[in-house]
């Protein structure tokens, strides 16, 4: 007669080297992140001067320019977190352990490190998120002043000033007309 021994699971302690390497994977995700919260600052900053320039082209470009931006940060945002969940698996955290849960486990020169990090990126971040507001907001109006101006210049030429149900003057038949802008 065999008497079946009960195994218990092993628990593998996660080793220095293991954690230390994705600390610092995890940290160069977080520092390239930084890097592009700056460049998008600047990129929306730029955008609002050419609002206040009325440059229709350069805020255009610089639209391009920052959707580019914003897409390398999602994808660092999706490494960053599958980087965040194994370094908390490996340090025995659950998989959805915040930076500032696994921070703490790590040795103390990557806590110092990452918590830096996490502080001037969340900083940058409501920077950006201020920033970026007051560009929508001004782009907003001016394209509301933009849409006055161009209804006005309508009425003008109509002639006709018939009304939608929506309030707006309704677009007829072309009448040609002139207006004098000088005065």
């Amino acid at each position: 007669m065999s008497v079946l021994k009960q195994q218990t699971p092993r628990v593998i302690a996660p080793t220095p080297a293991r954690s230390t390497m994705s600390a610092q994977a995890l940290l160069l995700i977080l520092d390239r992140t930084q890097t592009l919260y700056a460049q998008l600052i600047v990129a929306v900053r730029a955008r609002r001067d050419a609002i206040k320039c009325a440059d229709f082209n350069r805020f255009s470009q610089l639209g391009m320019s920052e959707a580019r931006i914003v897409a390398e940060i999602s994808e660092l945002d999706i490494a960053r977190l599958a980087q965040a969940r194994a370094l908390a698996t490996r340090l025995a955290l659950p998989p959805e352990a915040t930076l500032a849960q696994i921070s703490p486990r790590l040795n103390p020169e990557e806590q110092a490190r990452l918590d830096l990090v996490r502080n001037e990126l969340r900083i940058l971040i409501d920077q950006t998120k201020s920033e970026s507001s007051v560009v929508r907001q001004a782009a907003e109006r001016l394209s509301a002043h933009m849409a006055g101006i161009l209804q006005t210049v309508h009425s003008a030429l109509a002639h006709a000033n018939v009304y939608s149900r929506g309030g707006r003057i309704a677009v007829g038949a072309n009448v040609i007309s002139s207006l004098d802008i000088r005065s």
